[in-house]
C-alpha cells in the first residue's frame, strides 16, 4: 500500500475512533427543546422509505418555509435540514426500527461532527502544507474532543449549525484545494458546497466574504491587482450564489416575515451583543460552565459589562488591522473567518440571545491555528504533554456533557442551577417535573412533583421575559391547577393567558378542558350539553389558530365521545394520532372509545375488531406510559370481554 494513502487511512480511522469513543454516550439521549415542534411533531418529515414519497417531501422542504415546524409561525427556510430529519426518519423505517427512534438521529450528528473533525484536518494541510500531519492531526482532535461541541452533538436541531458548519468549511477547503490542483472539479464544487450551507442556515451568508479574505490574504498573498485580475472567476460566483439565495427567500416570503417583527431594536442589539463578544470568547476558550441556557440578559443602557465588550471588539479589529499590515495571512483568515460567521447573530435580533453552538465555526477556525502556532513556538516534548493531558481533559469534560443531555430533566436542571436569573430553564425544569409526575404512579410522589412543577413556573414568571415564556409558564401552571382538580383557579389562569395572548392555541385548548372537566360534575343534562359545546367552541378556536395542534384534535374526540357523537369522536382521535403517533392519552381514550363500541356491537365479527384494535391501542399506550390506571383498567375489560366472548 502506498505510504500516504496508509497514513491518509490511519488519520481518518482514529479521528473517526476518537468522535464515536468521546461522544457514544449521547446515542441514547433523549430529543430535547425545539426537537419536539421541528420533528417529532412536524408531520412534514415522517415521510416512507419509498422513492416517490422522499421525492415528494423533499419537494415540499424546497418550496414552503412552513414544513420546518409542526406550526407554521414557527417556519424558517433550512431545506437541507429538514430534508436530513426526513431522511433520518425514512432510515429508521427501513432497518425496522420506529421513525423517531432518537438513536438514529443522533448517529448522524455524531458523524457530521467527525466529518467537520475531517474537514478541520484537511484545512490545516491546505493552509500549511510545510507543517507535518501531526499538526493537523492534532488540531482534528482538539476540535473533536472540545466541550463546546456538546449541543451541536446532543441537541437534534442543533444539527442546522453542525451541518452547516460542514458545507461552511468543505467550501473554503475546496476553495483553497482548487488553487493548488490541476483538477477543475474542485473549483465547480465550491459553490454548491456553498449553496448547500446556505440551504441549512443562514448564517452561510458570510461565505462570500470568508472566500475573498482567503484569496486575498493565502492564495495572493496580499496582492490586491491579482486578487483584481482573477475577480470574474474566484469572487463573482459566490456572491452571484449569495444573490440567488437572498433572491429565493424574498421570494418565498421567508426574509420579510423574519424581518417585520424584530424581538429588539437595534440599539439593544448593539448593546446586547456588543456584551456577548466577551461571553463567546470566555466559552470558546474556558468550556467549563456550558448550559443549554446562558445566564445573560438583554442590555438596554451601557454598562461596564457593555464597555469591556466593546474593548473587546476594538481590540479584535485593531489585531485584525495588525495582521493585515503584518502580512499574517494564515491568522488573519481565521479570526476573520470566525468573527464573520459569528456576524450575523450579532447584527440580527434574535429570541435567544446567546447560546453555545453558535461559537461552533469560531471553534473550528481557533481548533486549525492555535496548535499550529504553539507547535511554531513552543519547545517539542512539552508541548506534546500539554497536548496529551488537553486532549484528555477535554474528553473526559465531553463525556460529561453527554450525561448533562441525558433527558430533559437533568439538561433544565443544570440550567437552573448555572442560570437562576433566566426564566427559560425554570420553564423547562416544570416541563419536566410535570412529565415525571404524568409518568409516576405513587401518589405521594406525583403529588410532590406536580408542586414542584408549579414553583418552577412561578419562579420563570417572576423574571422579566418575552410574552411566549409567560404565556406558557401561566398556561402550564393553569395545567396543573386543572390536574388537581382546582378548577375555577385553573380557568382564571387560562383566561389571564388568552387575555395576553389571544392566539396562543394551548391557553385556548386548556380553557375547553376546563369546560370539559365542568360537564363531569354533578349538575343538570342542559348544563352539561352546555359547557360541552362551550368547550368545543373553545377547541375549534385552537385549531383554526394551528390546525395540526394534536390535544384540540384529541380533546375534541373527548367532547364528541361525551355528546355521543361517536363517529366524529373516532375521527378526531385518529386525526390527533396521525399528528402525533406516540401520545399515550389519546391511544387511551380510542381504545377506550372502541370498547364501548364493542359492547354495542351486533355482530360478533364487529365485536371481535374492536376488541382487538381497543387491546392493541392501550397496550401501545402502556408500553409508552405504564402509570395510567384508567389504562389498565381499560386493558382489564377488554381482554375480560375477549374471554367472556372466546368461551
Amino acid at each position: 500500500m502506498d505510504p500516504a494513502l496508509r497514513k491518509r487511512m490511519l488519520v481518518v480511522g482514529s479521528l473517526l475512533l476518537a468522535s464515536f469513543a468521546i461522544w457514544w454516550g449521547s446515542i441514547d439521549n433523549s430529543f430535547h427543546y425545539d426537537d419536539e415542534h421541528s420533528i417529532q411533531l412536524n408531520i412534514h418529515v415522517r415521510v416512507q422509505p419509498v422513492a416517490s414519497e422522499l421525492v415528494e417531501g423533499i419537494a415540499l422542504f424546497f418550496t414552503d418555509p412552513a414544513a420546518f415546524s409542526r406550526d407554521a409561525k414557527k417556519g424558517m427556510y433550512r431545506p437541507l435540514l429538514v430534508t436530513s430529519f426526513a431522511m433520518n426518519h425514512a432510515l429508521n423505517l427501513a432497518v425496522g426500527l420506529d421513525g423517531y427512534d432518537v438513536r438514529g438521529y443522533h448517529i448522524v450528528n455524531l458523524l457530521i461532527h467527525a466529518i467537520n473533525g475531517l474537514l478541520v484536518f484537511w484545512l490545516v494541510r491546505l493552509l500549511w502544507p510545510r507543517r507535518s500531519w501531526e499538526v493537523a492531526w492534532v488540531a482534528s482532535l482538539l476540535f473533536i474532543s472540545w466541550p463546546l461541541g456538546s449541543e451541536p452533538v446532543n441537541y437534534i436541531s442543533s444539527r442546522s449549525e453542525s451541518l452547516s458548519a460542514l458545507f461552511y468549511l468543505l467550501t473554503m477547503a475546496l476553495f483553497l484545494q482548487a488553487h493548488i490542483s490541476v483538477w477543475r472539479g474542485w473549483y465547480w464544487a465550491c459553490w454548491p458546497a456553498m449553496a448547500a450551507g446556505l440551504l441549512t442556515k443562514s448564517t452561510a451568508i458570510t461565505l462570500p466574504a470568508a472566500l475573498l479574505l482567503l484569496d486575498v490574504a493565502m492564495v495572493n498573498r496580499f496582492d490586491i491587482s491579482r486578487v483584481g485580475r482573477r475577480f470574474w472567476r474566484w469572487v463573482v460566483p459566490a456572491w452571484g450564489v449569495a444573490a440567488a439565495y437572498l433572491f429565493l427567500i424574498i421570494s418565498n416570503g421567508f426574509l420579510g416575515r423574519s424581518l417585520e417583527k424584530p424581538v429588539r431594536d437595534h440599539t439593544r442589539q448593539l448593546l446586547t451583543q456588543t456584551k456577548a463578544i466577551g461571553h463567546y470568547l470566555y466559552t470558546l476558550v474556558m468550556p467549563t460552565h456550558l448550559s443549554v441556557e446562558p445566564q445573560f440578559r438583554e442590555q438596554a443602557v451601557a454598562n461596564p459589562t457593555v464597555l469591556a465588550g466593546g474593548l473587546l471588539a476594538v481590540t479584535l479589529v485593531v489585531a485584525l488591522v495588525w495582521m493585515w499590515q503584518r502580512r499574517h495571512g494564515s491568522a488573519l483568515c481565521l479570526v476573520g473567518i470566525g468573527l464573520l460567521h459569528m456576524l450575523p447573530t450579532l447584527v440580527m435580533p434574535l429570541n435567544v440571545l446567546v447560546n453555545d453552538r453558535r461559537a461552533y465555526v469560531p471553534m473550528a477556525m481557533a481548533c486549525i491555528g492555535i496548535p499550529a502556532l504553539a507547535m511554531r513556538f513552543a519547545p517539542p516534548l512539552p508541548l506534546r504533554a500539554l497536548v496529551v493531558a488537553t486532549l484528555l481533559i477535554a474528553a473526559g469534560l465531553s463525556a460529561g456533557r453527554n450525561q448533562v443531555w441525558a433527558e430533559e430533566g437533568t439538561l433544565w436542571s443544570e440550567a437552573v442551577a448555572r442560570s437562576p436569573q433566566m426564566p427559560r430553564p425554570h420553564l423547562f425544569h416544570g416541563n419536566a417535573f410535570k412529565d415525571r409526575a404524568l409518568h409516576t404512579q405513587d401518589a405521594a410522589q406525583q403529588s410532590a412533583l406536580w408542586r414542584e412543577a408549579a414553583r418552577a413556573y412561578e419562579r420563570a414568571l417572576r423574571f422579566p421575559s418575552d410574552d411566549d415564556i409567560r404565556l406558557r409558564a401561566h398556561n402550564n401552571l393553569g395545567g396543573i391547577q386543572l390536574t388537581l382538580g382546582n378548577l375555577e383557579e385553573a380557568e382564571q389562569t387560562f383566561r389571564r393567558a388568552i387575555e395576553h395572548g389571544p392566539h396562543y392555541v394551548d391557553a385556548l385548548i386548556n380553557l375547553g378542558n376546563c369546560f370539559v372537566k365542568k360537564s363531569r360534575l354533578p349538575t343538570s343534562p342542559a348544563q352539561r350539553e352546555a359547557w360541552l359545546e362551550e368547550a368545543i367552541g373553545f377547541f375549534r378556536r385552537g385549531l383554526r389558530e394551528e390546525p395540526n395542534h394534536f390535544l384540540g384534535h384529541s380533546n375534541l374526540g373527548v367532547v364528541l365521545q361525551d355528546l355521543g357523537r361517536w363517529t366524529e369522536a373516532e375521527q378526531s382521535y385518529r386525526q390527533a394520532l396521525f399528528l402525533h403517533p406516540h401520545h399515550y392519552g389519546t391511544l387511551t381514550n380510542l381504545a377506550a372509545l372502541l370498547l364501548r363500541k364493542a359492547e354495542q356491537a351486533q355482530e360478533e365479527n364487529d365485536r371481535n375488531r374492536f376488541l382487538g384494535d381497543s387491546e392493541h391501542l392501550v397496550r401501545r399506550s402502556l408500553t409508552l406510559n405504564p402509570a395510567q390506571d384508567r389504562a389498565r383498567e381499560i386493558l382489564r375489560l377488554v381482554t375480560s370481554a375477549r374471554t367472556s366472548g372466546g368461551s
